[in-house]
């Protein structure tokens, strides 16, 4: 009995969580903000979310192979795991996508640790044949609103936000605030 409670635990703890990293996985990460979400509608308590992708991530790869890129992605998810709070969920999601969810967390300070986390990042570094490699983030941030109906018009606002980040020059935070159409970058 004891095995298989086991065995079961392990099961679904590989179900949330990516198996590179150690960290969530999208579908973890999409249950824990289902769950913020949920409380945020019942207290009002503000969360805030954090999307990022890499900026030149894909030269790693192609140069350096997978395992360099593999060895980059392991680092990038200690740095952000030692950089957030620790009632805060980290994820990647897939790729070089990266989520977190920040409980209890309001937009200004979403952004400070968003800012931290962007610091920290591009000071990690892989080298391959002589050759080191660096990245930086483009990060959206917003926070949870009460005209949200579902966790994925958060999501699509964070999203839409990195992406900014990244058309307007990259390694910059963009935070999107719910129901405003303007946003802030934090430059380097």
């Amino acid at each position: 009995i004891t095995e298989r409670r086991e065995q079961e635990a392990l099961q679904r703890w590989e179900a949330e969580h990516d198996p590179l990293t150690g960290l969530l996985n999208r579908r973890g990460f999409e249950r824990r903000l289902e769950e913020a979400f949920v409380e945020y509608h019942k207290t009002a308590t503000p969360s805030a979310l954090v999307l990022f992708d890499l900026d030149y991530f894909k030269p790693i790869n192609d140069e350096g192979g997978h395992a360099l890129g593999d060895e980059m992605l392991r680092r990038i998810a200690q740095v952000v795991a030692w950089e957030v709070r620790r009632s805060d969920h980290v994820a990647r999601q897939g790729g070089d996508e990266f989520g977190v969810l920040l409980p209890s967390c309001t937009l200004n300070q979403a952004s400070k640790i968003a800012d931290s986390l962007r610091k920290a990042v591009s000071e990690i570094s892989v080298t391959h044949q002589g050759k080191e490699y660096t990245v930086t983030l483009s990060i959206g941030v917003t926070a949870f609103d009460e005209d949200d109906h579902t966790i994925q018009d958060a999501m699509a606002r964070a999203d839409s936000a990195s992406y900014e980040a990244k058309h307007n020059g990259r390694n910059a935070v963009i935070v999107r605030t719910p129901g405003r159409p303007d946003e802030q970058a934090v430059p380097d």
